[in-house]
């Protein structure tokens, strides 16, 4: 039965929820009712309850005050609010204090029925999910078999003799029957989703309970051992007369562990299944090769059953041209997109994984790449030396990371980081060139030699390039800004000095005073003479 705890100050409120619900069929225990919050928390230091039912106004102490003080205090007890305040406020205040049902008054039994069975579920949830653990922990004290778990571990290493070995087997009540042996590894992809269910649960539990599935699942089949190496890990040992009889074995059993352990643990699981021997001191052997077949994860990924027997031969012939997929890439990234960015190391990730190269090798192809991409990028020093000091990061976290898809990911990230670095710097640079070419036509747009050709050599920078870079940061050309800028000058001469046209054309860089004249009036819509006329003093 779980305990509930009703407050409410109105009497009849309280009168007619303790009478109208059927609280023992529905597997709870009315413990108390009381009239306000500063009541019910009293009443709460006697005796906890599993479901409180506040309301919202009362004296002394509100409904929210008290949702805060169980929130606090009580953080296992469930606080359902009804109310007749609808106020977004009071609702956004419940949901601070994890309230998890906010209903309106009036409520009817049938509503507080649904929200009783609700509640009720939810606390079954809470209630197996600790006798799940509190399972585990007993299991994990009380029944590691820790002198088996050393003889296998031995045996897997080849440390042990022929002549003592059935002995030893005997005595740990140990059976491994049949001509024909293998082993598998049990890796767990993520143990985080298991962790995050209970507090203070460490990695040493989650990698228990896989062994423990496991041991079970081949405990009941009858065809093997499992247990936990030395670093936790969990190893199988497979037996039968046959080899068709144990790889069926292994199939069957290898697909049931991952099905439970994802379903009772939430956790993804590799497996990788070693070479068939037929002699239990070889099991050394198939132990290696088991490793082996999980070398394959890093390429492949995760939540698979890798075959050793399936096993691609590492190409050493296979060459990798990084520094062609390096401009590859640093021509996207000058190119300024994250998609081609991304889609360029993804098909050298690819490239990679087709090759079948060990992961050391594949670390090395990836390092390269991102070291010849921040070489070649042509970044200013100081950006340059950012990215080196993010790339120092990179390159401890490489060496840490199960898959070669998490690897790609880091360094695209870095690649696009650069391609940002890149726009800045490219932006910069225009706008300095930009500012440069117009200080170049304040100071010599009276001289008719001045065009693109000369201020180009000016800059030294090429004409194409510099046309499209001018153009971007000042939203002109460069022959439209030189334009402008001697009109402007012609202007003030002709509104304040009796120079004639044809002079004010030569001091402003017109060498054909006519043609002078045709750009003036199609800048301001008058003549030089004209404009003279209406604009100098009398």
């Amino acid at each position: 039965m779980y305990k509930v705890l009703l407050v409410d100050d109105e009497a009849l409120t309280r009168e007619a929820v303790s009478e109208n619900i059927p609280w023992g069929d529905m597997g709870y225990e009315l413990i108390a009712s009381c009239e306000n919050g500063r009541e019910a928390m009293e009443q709460m230091k006697l005796n906890t309850p599993d479901l409180l039912l506040t309301d919202i106004c009362m004296p002394y102490v509100d409904g929210i005050e008290l949702a805060r003080y169980v929130y606090e205090n009580h953080p296992d007890t469930r606080t359902v609010i009804i109310s007749g305040y609808d106020e977004f406020e009071y609702a956004k205040q419940a949901v601070r204090y994890q309230v998890m049902e906010y209903i309106l008054k009036p409520v009817t039994p049938k509503e507080l029925m649904e929200v009783l069975v609700r509640a009720k579920e939810s606390l079954d949830e809470e209630l197996d999910r600790i006798k799940t653990l509190k399972k585990l922990r007993g299991a994990y004290v009380s029944n590691r078999p820790l002198l088996r778990g050393r003889f296998l571990n031995s045996l897997l290493r080849g440390g042990e003799r022929p002549d003592s070995l059935e002995e030893k087997m005997e005595e740990l009540d140990l059976s491994l029957p049949g001509c024909f042996f293998n082993t598998a590894i049990v890796e767990g992809d993520d143990l985080s989703p298991f962790l995050n269910q209970y507090a203070d649960v460490r990695d040493d539990l989650a990698l228990f309970a896989i062994c423990n599935i496991a041991q079970e699942l081949i405990e009941k089949n009858g065809q093997g051992a499992a247990f936990q190496n030395m670093e936790g890990k969990t190893v199988i040992i497979f037996c039968g007369r046959t080899e068709k009889e144990v790889n069926k074995e292994i199939e069957k059993t290898t697909q049931e562990i991952q099905q439970i352990i994802r379903h009772l643990l939430l956790i993804e699981t590799t497996i990788g299944v070693g070479q068939m021997v037929s002699d239990i001191l070889s099991l050394n052997q198939s132990y290696e090769s088991a490793w082996q077949a999980m070398e394959q994860k890093f390429l492949a990924g995760g939540g698979q059953v890798l075959w050793w027997e399936l096993m691609e031969e590492p190409k050493s012939s296979a060459f990798i041209d990084v520094s062609q997929w390096a401009g590859r890439v640093v021509q996207a990234i000058k190119g300024g997109s994250r998609e081609e960015i991304e889609e360029t190391i993804e098909t050298f990730t690819q490239v990679i994984r087709d090759s079948y190269v060990n992961r050391n090798r594949s670390i090395i192809y990836m390092q390269n790449l991102l070291l010849t991409v921040i070489g070649t990028a042509n970044l200013v020093k100081e950006k340059e030396n950012a990215i080196v000091e993010e790339e120092k990061e990179l390159l401890n976290r490489i060496y840490e990371r199960e898959h070669l898809a998490d690897m790609a990911k880091d360094v695209t990230t870095i690649c696009i980081h650069i391609s940002r670095l890149w726009e800045e710097q490219r932006g910069s640079y225009g706008k300095r060139q930009a500012r440069m070419a117009l200080d170049y036509i304040n100071d010599n747009y009276m001289n008719s030699e001045v065009n693109l050709n000369s201020v180009c050599s000016h800059l030294a920078i090429s004409t194409s390039y510099f046309s499209t870079l001018f153009k971007s940061c000042t939203g002109e050309t460069f022959i439209e800004a030189l334009t402008k800028k001697r009109m402007e000058e012609a202007m003030k001469l002709l509104e304040n000095t009796s120079m004639k046209a044809y002079e004010v054309a030569r001091e402003v860089g017109f060498s054909d005073p006519h043609y002078f004249s045709i750009a003036f009036k199609k800048a301001t819509g008058r003549t030089p003479t004209e404009y003279a006329r209406e604009n100098r003093p009398e």
